[in-house]
């Protein structure tokens, strides 16, 4: 008798267990890998025609005015990852200095000023007929690189005010103001109560297509 309720027992205890088992619901915990960022990289070659770069420099002193113009793009790439300039390098043609001012006259025509700027109290351009900008890095809007004048080096940085990437192509423009000293571009005006600025500005446009 004994024997047969323990196996009634043993019985139900299977059963409730069963029952147990196969009536709830068993909650599995989904496991979620987060998606993997693509940041798209492009390369891209500058377009020498659709780019450009205006320079301006002035006087402080008894007599203040400033001379401005522009100057060409010779050639380049640019690199850019997730909308940003992360790599890349351009030259500029020194050869094709323009004025665009109006600050000259019969006496000292916007010729005369070329040929200043060309010579070696300037930027030599006979001996450096290129000035370059090769991209180290980039963090927000700015991009630090080494720019290049008459073969010295120097760090300096572009701030980036504007950038569209579309399938046709990359367009960018900023502003560079360098230290001509730091370059040998030294010369003093002659006369003595008119200051040539030291600071060279460049703002910088960019334009360039795939490959």
């Amino acid at each position: 008798m004994k024997k047969n309720l323990l196996f009634v027992a043993a019985i139900s205890v299977s059963v409730a267990l069963a029952s147990c088992a196969g009536g709830g619901e068993t909650a599995t915990e989904e496991s979620t890998t987060p998606e993997e960022v693509v940041v798209e990289s492009n390369t891209w070659t500058i377009d020498s025609a659709a780019s450009s770069v205006r320079w301006e420099g002035g006087t402080a002193g008894a007599q203040v005015y400033s001379h401005f113009g522009t100057i060409g793009v010779q050639s380049g790439m640019v690199t850019t990852e997730g909308g940003a300039i992360t790599a890349g390098k351009f030259e500029i043609d020194m050869t094709s200095i323009s004025p665009k001012d109006e600050n000259y006259s019969e006496e000292n025509p916007a010729s005369k000023l070329v040929g200043h700027l060309a010579s070696d109290d300037f930027f030599s351009i006979e001996t450096y007929p290129t000035a370059t900008f090769v991209v180290k890095s980039a963090e927000g809007n700015a991009v630090t690189g080494d720019l290049t004048i008459k073969g010295k080096t120097h760090e300096e940085t572009i701030n980036v005010e504007s950038m569209n990437i579309s399938e046709d192509g990359m367009t960018a423009a900023g502003t560079l103001v360098f230290d001509r000293q730091k370059y040998d571009v030294a010369w003093a005006h002659y006369l003595k109560d008119v200051v040539l600025s030291d600071d060279i500005t460049l703002n910088i446009t960019l334009s360039a297509k795939k490959g």
